[in-house]
């Protein structure tokens, strides 16, 4: 990055700009190479950044909670954005039906387990099944975040998003389009928040699925490695992508610090020191492996980003 666009950073952010952050300090993988790391509170911060991004051809990236995304061991170009504690929020809304339903909004950088904590404090059903799934609400949307044959999408009545002319839209469900793992966003915009209707339910019965749902998880799961969550999407049809690896062979398949997972084989796990490398070296096996054996191409649920080495600059720096 040129030092004029530093200069810039520094004097509209100050000390909430950071440049060459390793990324492994801010993903659920603990890999990735260098960033610059920008932190936001408010949407006229978001508003003036990615103007001026725009205006001065820098790339930029919104980084939620870390989980589902493999950064290249060259680090991500431009400026990555993180959103803080204006961004945060859970409000409840108006609404007509408050005898049976409620309507709440939560801002992009509210972590998912925040957002399902707080439903079921309320009683509130609807957001169980994404108990123990690691992320913020803005990447949940953006990824549609699921479990067990439900997702995000599910609950969710409107999104606001930062559009790329710097306008601030809400998007109702009608007019969004979500799919399998995904959101289709215009390009160059930013999910700000999302609106969801929640049922109300038995706080009880609530609690008693939410802790059998989570023992599930800790026993299937391996939760206390570093990942980024299930590595590949589910085929449309037959088993799924974990059972194809397992009955592939591949559990504790490993490249450098890289391996699948001997709990679940959907997971790669970063046992210490893995590069991003590393992982694309492995998971490019794992794919050729379940093809060879049974015909089926997995693709990949975690999305890689960044570059495959430094730009030449931050060498020279």
């Amino acid at each position: 990055m040129k030092e004029e666009h530093k200069k810039w950073l520094e004097d509209h952010f100050g000390s909430m700009v950071v440049f060459g952050e390793p990324m492994s300090f801010h993903t659920t993988f603990g890999i990735g190479g260098p960033a610059n790391i920008v932190t936001i509170r408010t949407d006229q911060q978001l508003k003036d950044l990615t103007k001026w991004a725009y205006e001065n051809d820098q790339p930029i990236m919104i980084l939620g909670a870390g989980s589902n995304i493999l950064v290249r061991d060259g680090g991500i170009q431009g400026v990555v954005i993180k959103l803080s504690n204006g961004f945060d929020a859970i409000e409840r809304l108006p609404d007509d039906s408050s005898d049976t339903h409620m309507r709440i909004v939560a801002g992009a950088g509210v972590l998912l387990q925040k957002l399902c904590n707080h439903a079921l404090n309320k009683g509130l059903a609807g957001l169980n099944f994404a108990l123990g799934i690691p992320g913020s609400i803005g990447g949940a949307l953006r990824m549609n975040a699921g479990a067990r044959g439900k997702s995000i999408a599910d609950s969710v009545t409107a999104i606001g998003v930062l559009n790329k002319y710097g306008e601030i839209i809400t998007t109702r469900k009608a007019n969004l389009c979500f799919s399998y793992r995904g959101l289709e966003l215009e390009e160059g915009s930013f999910i700000l928040r999302g609106e969801f209707q929640l049922k109300r339910a038995d706080p009880v019965a609530l609690r008693k699925e939410a802790a059998q749902i989570l023992k599930k998880r800790a026993s299937s799961q391996p939760m206390s490695l570093h990942s980024a969550g299930c590595f590949f999407l589910n085929p449309s049809k037959g088993s799924s992508a974990g059972k194809l690896v397992d009955m592939a062979g591949l559990k504790g398949l490993r490249v450098g610090g890289a391996e699948v997972s001997t709990k679940h084989a959907n997971f790669v796990v970063n046992k210490g020191g893995a590069t991003a490398s590393d992982v694309i070296s492995l998971t490019q096996q794992i794919k050729d492996s379940v093809f060879n054996k049974f015909g089926i191409s997995l693709e990949r649920e975690v999305v890689i980003v960044g570059e495959e080495t430094p730009p030449q600059e931050s060498l020279q720096e």
